[in-house]
């Protein structure tokens, strides 16, 4: 009997050793089964691409006055507050005019003396006019002599100089400066707008080194910015641009280019460009940070691909498209114009193919992939 167990056994081990060998094969077979990896995937596409440069700039109004004063006197009233509507010719600040109505009487009565002096002056001309004029016939007669008549001429003539008249132009002339510098001490809007800023207040003194006041023509704004050499050339003269002011609304305004700089500016070094802008909402105020996007080089109906499907992998630039059987497949290409979320592709692509442009940084060349489609980010 015992003869016969050592087989049995023998041949249960056996069978036991080939269950647990087939069943690790079967888990081999698991483990080293291939997985898909999920990515998003778009069509390359023929379209308009244009490559855009971001600016920045301060939005100030088209026609924007920094109001200067022109006599130094204090502030003796405030007419209006920054925000307000102005028109043409309204007050803004009172300065004191004390010392100006005193000029205004001093000259006033300076005027009076020349044409006091003026009017004794043309007495004496016109008597000197007929003394000459009777020692000419007395002359003609051999009544005087030579010597005579020329006294009586060089008293004419002294006379009538016109030095009297220039002294009463003078006169006139210190009373209208005198009336200048009194209409001076109320500063007033030279233009219809709002008023940006007054920066006195009652009781300070006016300089006239430094603004007292900014009124803006709110309708009609402008930004200027620098733009480099290397893009001035391809910005043109009355094209759209997008101007995104952040703190009037996230959505950006459109506005126009108003003037393109054919020097550039000897300090910075940049071509200064001028864009337009209309704010009939009147949401945006003078002095807000402006962002602007300018379409510089442009290409019509070229074969695009979006602008995350083009990755950089050891010096070149490369796509990964799907295939039929569902696999990356690298490509290199060459890319030409960019926009913010496109690309041109010049070769190596055709229209149609699928590209990857999400996950395509987790992929290799030959990876199973299962696409789905994603918009352009």
């Amino acid at each position: 009997m015992n003869r016969l167990k050592t087989p049995v056994y023998l041949m249960l081990c056996l069978l036991l050793i080939l269950s647990l060998f087939i069943s690790g094969c079967g888990q081999d077979e698991e483990v080293i089964q291939e997985s898909e990896l999920t990515v998003t995937i778009a069509n390359a596409e023929k379209r308009d691409i244009a490559r855009s440069m971001s600016y920045t700039g301060a939005v100030r109004g088209q026609n924007e006055v920094y109001i200067m004063p022109k006599v130094p006197a204090r502030v003796t009233n405030v007419h209006v507050q920054p925000g307000d509507h102005v028109v043409n010719g309204q007050k803004l600040l009172t300065l004191d005019s004390s010392d100006f109505d005193a000029a205004i009487k001093q000259a006033e009565a300076g005027l009076a003396s020349a044409k006091a002096n003026k009017r004794q002056s043309e007495i004496a001309l016109e008597a000197a006019k007929k003394n000459y004029e009777r020692m000419q016939r007395l002359h003609e007669e051999g009544a005087i002599s030579d010597q005579q008549l020329e006294m009586a001429r060089d008293e004419h003539e002294s006379l009538d100089s016109g030095s009297i008249d220039a002294a009463v132009a003078q006169a006139e002339a210190a009373l209208m400066e005198a009336n200048n510098q009194l209409e001076n001490t109320i500063i007033t809007s030279p233009i219809n707008g709002v008023v940006g800023n007054i920066s006195l207040s009652l009781g300070d003194t006016a300089n006239p080194n430094e603004p007292a006041a900014i009124v803006t023509e709110t309708s009609h704004l402008e930004v200027e910015v620098l733009v480099g050499e290397n893009e001035i050339s391809h910005i043109q003269k009355d094209s759209e641009v997008d101007v995104y002011i952040r703190a009037a609304r996230e959505e950006p305004f459109t506005g126009t280019i108003t003037s393109v700089a054919s020097a550039a500016d000897p300090m910075k070094q940049s071509y200064p460009v001028k864009v337009s802008l209309q704010n009939e909402d009147n949401l945006i105020k003078s002095g807000m940070f402006a962002q602007l996007r300018i379409n510089t080089i442009s290409a019509d109906d070229v074969l695009c691909v979006p602008r995350n499907a083009v990755i950089p992998r050891g010096g070149q630039q490369v796509v990964f498209i799907v295939d039929e059987e569902n696999r990356a497949r690298q490509i290199e290409v060459e890319t030409g114009v960019e926009s913010s979320q496109w690309i041109e592709v010049l070769n190596g692509m055709e229209e149609g193919q699928k590209v990857i442009t999400r996950g395509n940084t987790l992929v290799s060349d030959g990876s199973l992939v299962r696409g789905v489609t994603g918009g352009v980010r």
